[in-house]
């Protein structure tokens, strides 16, 4: 039992020298600088992405309400008075009648 518990504490103790080998270290430290500048500058294009959704929400709220009425189609006027020709179509009742009901068919 005392070997295994002697084993053990020489595997601990030459896992920490290792560790601490200086050239190893700095390899370490370098990639931990890099990831950390990395990191900053994601954090400072999240920054400016908070900005610009800020300035576009504002932008939005700021925008005139009646927006949507511009953006329905013109109404037909009922009373307007179109002049179409018949020209030599086929008519059913007098030519001069005040209504007309003109029916178009395609036969494409």
């Amino acid at each position: 039992m005392k070997t295994k518990l002697f084993q053990i504490l020489m595997c601990g103790v030459a896992a920490f020298f290792i560790s601490c080998d200086t050239s190893n270290n700095t390899a370490l430290e370098e990639k931990l600088n890099e990831i950390g500048d990395n990191q900053k500058v994601l954090l400072k294009k999240i920054e400016n992405m908070d900005k610009s959704i800020a300035n576009l929400t504002l932008a939005v709220k700021s925008k005139p309400a009646d927006n949507k009425k511009q953006q329905q189609p013109p109404q037909a006027d009922p009373n307007k008075v179109y002049n179409i020709e018949i020209g030599d179509s086929y008519i059913h009742g007098a030519k001069d009648a005040k209504v007309t009901i003109i029916e178009w068919m395609d036969f494409q």
